[in-house]
């Protein structure tokens, strides 16, 4: 039996208006990715249109992501702000991560820790991909997902053994100039069998404080984080698989109350603690006789835990623990793919303070889906599927429960005009329940009893055109989530209208024998009842300018790695009432590796982002709404080393 302790409290850890865009969330993606997730659309077909993207383990090795916004900076449809990495969030068009279903391993990260903090802990060295979904889409995208989807996936053992390899270790290094941090991880995998495999990782990561381009330090930034992690992946017959997998990841550190604030007389420093925890297992069974019996079925335990102590209000602890599954199977049937099935999740918060006690609440979801894939003619694909989903909640604040269901329809198609111009276009619905609060509210915030189900509408069209090593795509997309979820008076939680938000997507690239380049460029305008949202619109969206990403990949020889990623944000002007413009930037990344032994047993690397030292705020960042509730800027340069050995 395994334990989350936070200082008290201990609970056992049980077993996608309207298209056209470049899907490649990078150069190397554009050349080696995209024909590969254009043939996994159309054989599994987990979206309904094709604005899907994906981040390779490459890309994160290149940018040597430590934090959640390395992971996404190649997207400029994903923006994440905050300054510093405990107060990081992840927007998508414009809306937050809270609004989206978010995976690891098929395992839900439920709950929300902390409005004034990012709430995705994620080491970036354990993932061999991450799937980000945009808008409401397929069925399989999970209950309540809104806004889209984020998986992560995280490696395998198969994944680091070489060729003719049973055994092997990974020995890595690193350090940032900035922070005057460092990073080491250790992983040992191999084959335990001919069946069987094992992946062991820990991972240590230490920042000071971060310095911004003016060289000012922004005080309480740093932090330690540490990771462990363990998966065991068994082939228990030919048409039985097993995956098992264990993460424990905690964060430390003497921070802001509100960390994503400047220090004030409201906000001042203590001492916080983030964990989070999960257990995940895995079974399918592929039959080897027949197309219509291909079962997966998951299941997963989570915790996760923010602890302040001696805050100004005292030692406050809050924990959430997450159980669920899905047992899904997909079949064949000539020309039509089925993926059908049940998913269900259950979360219980508590909340224990010193002024209030201890506050809970519980609350679960199940749902039934059914997506289909049918390729009708040689160029024509249609989709259509629905969820219905149950929601319930019990609030223990007041006794009140709420228990709403409803179903969530989806339709899309792919049409290749010619072989070189296809076209796609998509219709979805998602809705979502009542469902546990932020914990550092559940002593406080109330749901007010009228409070209905939020109802996201998404229509996307777009086209992709590839000739040779010339890559063009388009997407216009337009979401609407009525009766959106919100604070209706102070402390209360209620629906607030209609957010609306439209928008555009586009990328271009080429790749050459030796030289991958891209450009793309996204646009999305969330309205909150023909408002733009605001930064205090925590847990819904924020408005962020037009955005840039250009990629510059160059293999200089067999051995050295060469590129360049420039990250560029239009002026925002049209804000709400009472809010100032966001100032444009211009930020530039450089990187280049080297492989100075035969194969890559050791690889060499030197990272400088934000290479010209440009002082700015992301976008995705708080904003300025007076000396007290005053956001971060971002750090200025920093040069990042690495060493990567291979036994």
């Amino acid at each position: 039996m395994i334990s989350l302790s936070t200082r008290g409290n201990a609970w056992p850890l049980n077993p996608l208006w309207l298209a056209i865009a470049l899907v490649s969330a990078s150069p190397a993606v554009l050349a080696q990715n995209g024909p590969q997730q254009l043939d996994t659309l159309q054989i599994t077909g987990e979206r309904v249109s094709e604005s899907g993207q994906s981040v390779s383990a490459e890309a994160l090795e290149r940018r040597q992501a430590s934090e959640l916004q390395d992971i996404f900076a190649d997207m400029p449809d994903v923006a994440v702000g905050g300054g510093a990495p405990a107060a990081q969030k992840v927007y998508v068009r414009g809306l937050e991560d809270t609004m989206l279903n978010v995976t690891v391993d098929g395992a839900t990260q439920s709950g929300y820790l902390f409005h004034h903090q990012g709430r995705l802990v994620v080491e970036p060295e354990l993932l061999k991909q991450v799937d980000i979904v945009a808008g409401a889409g397929e069925a399989t995208n999970g209950p309540g997902a809104l806004g889209g989807a984020i998986r992560f996936v995280t490696k395998d053992p198969e994944d680091l053994l070489r060729p003719g390899q049973s055994f092997g270790a990974l020995l890595k290094g690193g350090y940032f100039s900035n922070t005057d941090g460092y990073r080491a991880s250790a992983s040992l995998y191999g084959r335990l069998t001919d069946n069987w495999s094992g992946l062991a990782m820990l991972t240590q990561t230490d920042h000071g404080d971060y310095k911004d381009a003016d060289g000012n330090t922004q005080p309480y930034t740093g932090s330690e984080r540490f990771t462990g992690f363990a998966k065991l992946v068994g082939q228990l017959t030919d048409e039985q698989r097993l995956r098992l997998s264990y993460e424990r990841s905690e964060d430390e550190a003497y921070r802001l109350h509100r960390p994503h604030w400047i220090p004030s007389a409201r906000n001042a420093p203590i001492d916080q603690e983030v964990v989070r925890e999960t257990v995940t297992g895995n079974y399918g069974f592929t039959s080897s006789k027949n197309d219509w019996l291909d079962l997966d079925l998951t299941l997963y335990h989570t915790e996760a835990s923010l602890e302040h102590i001696n805050g100004p209000f005292g030692d406050y602890i809050g924990a959430m623990q997450s159980h669920g599954g899905d047992l899904r199977n997909h079949s064949q049937v000539g020309d039509l793919t089925l993926t059908y099935g049940v998913d269900y999740r259950k979360d219980e918060a508590r909340l224990r303070s010193p002024l209030y006690g201890t506050d809970r609440e519980e609350g679960s979801v199940v749902g039934l889906y059914l997506q289909n894939h049918y390729q009708l003619t040689e160029r024509l694909r249609l989709s259509a599927g629905a969820r219905h989903d149950w929601f319930e909640l019990d609030e223990h604040l007041t006794g009140n429960s709420f228990s709403e269901s409803g179903w969530s329809p989806n339709l899309g198609l792919r049409f290749d005009a010619t072989e070189q111009l296809t076209l796609h276009g998509g219709w979805a619905r998602a809705i979502r329940g009542t469902q546990v609060k932020e914990l550092f509210v559940l002593d406080y915030y109330r749901n007010a009893e009228d409070r209905k189900e939020e109802v996201a509408e998404n229509v996307e069209l777009g086209a992709t055109y590839r000739y040779g090593n010339l890559y063009l795509a388009a997407e216009v997309f337009e979401t609407r989530i009525d009766d959106v979820v919100g604070q209706v008076t102070p402390a209360v939680l209620g629906n607030l209208g209609e957010l609306k938000t439209r928008g555009f997507n586009a990328r271009i690239g080429y790749d050459w024998d030796r030289l991958e380049a891209s450009l793309a460029y996204s646009r999305a305008r969330p309205e909150l009842e023909g408002v733009p949202l605001s930064d205090d619109d925590m847990a819904i969206g924020t408005s962020i300018g037009d955005t840039w990403v250009a990629n510059v990949n160059f293999q200089a020889t067999d051995d050295i790695d060469l590129g360049w990623t420039g990250r560029f944000a239009e002026r925002l002007t049209k804000v709400a009432d009472g809010y100032p413009e966001k100032a444009g930037y211009g930020v530039n990344d450089i990187y280049a590796s080297w492989h100075p032994l035969v194969g890559d047993q050791l690889t060499l690397s030197l990272r400088v982002n934000n290479v010209f030292d440009k002082q700015y705020f992301d976008h995705a960042s708080y904003g300025d709404a007076g000396d007290v509730a005053h956001g971060l800027p971002d750090p200025g340069r920093d040069f990042r080393l690495s060493a990567t050995y291979r036994f």
